[in-house]
């Protein structure tokens, strides 16, 4: 009996164009998605996405097709399940976005400030949610995607030794704040299939931010036929 390979999970030829791997993988996409065709249709939707992670990529495709290759010439070929890896977006940064941040820039910088310098921190202050959105493409949501999401923090400047004063100057490398702003990179790794609307809370103490944690709320772009939310 055939095995069914990639290429037939997608219903194209083994010659076919990137383009058209990638037309067939989006209407299968459409029309199989669990939003649209139920959960049973989760197990398809994603053996197409395992085929078209790997078929999509020109490497992989190459060494899937030499495999395909000798298992036809009779050599028995030991194949590992391929399972799609997750795409990866460009960095983003908080300070960078001022507009997607909730609550304000300014009231969010303030309280990073002074979570590092220990100066003015309210006996009652407890952990605060920093709310950020991110929007995936139908792609990213169905295979899976690392997110990196730079995070300010900030250490005593070496100039002023933290006081703000260069000798009877201000201190101009820290302009007056006893602190130098750097970014951390915190990488979020949101699971494939993820609905639209989820959220994922992620604890940034191990930067030294006690009064803040990472609130990542998901949205997936809307397809003809996918049901997601604007």
């Amino acid at each position: 009996m055939e095995s069914k390979t990639y290429y037939m999970i997608l219903g194209v030829s083994s010659t076919a164009s990137p383009g058209g791997i990638k037309a067939a993988y989006r209407d299968l996409a459409r029309r199989l998605h669990p939003d649209v065709a139920g959960e049973q249709a989760t197990r398809a939707f994603q053996e197409i996405s395992e085929a078209y992670a790997v078929l999509s990529d020109a490497q992989r495709r190459r060494d899937y097709n030499d495999k395909l290759k000798r298992a036809s010439d009779g050599e028995i070929v030991a194949v590992r399940r391929v399972e799609a890896e997750p795409l990866v977006r460009e960095p983003t940064t908080l300070l960078g976005n001022p507009e997607r941040i909730r609550p304000s820039f300014e009231a969010m910088y303030e309280r990073f400030l002074r979570n590092f310098t220990g100066i003015g921190v309210p006996k009652s202050e407890q952990p605060e949610a920093l709310n950020f959105d991110v929007l995936l493409t139908p792609e990213e949501a169905a295979r899976g995607c690392v997110v990196p999401v730079g995070v300010p923090v900030f250490t005593r400047c070496p100039q002023c030794a933290g006081s703000g004063q260069d000798w009877v100057f201000p201190c101009v490398c820290c302009r007056q704040q006893g602190m130098i702003e750097n970014e951390k990179v915190v990488r979020i790794r949101v699971p494939p299939m993820v609905p639209s609307g989820s959220s994922y809370e992620i604890p940034l103490r191990g930067l030294g931010i006690h009064n803040f944690f990472l609130r990542i709320h998901v949205f997936v772009e809307s397809q003809p036929g996918w049901g997601g939310k604007e």
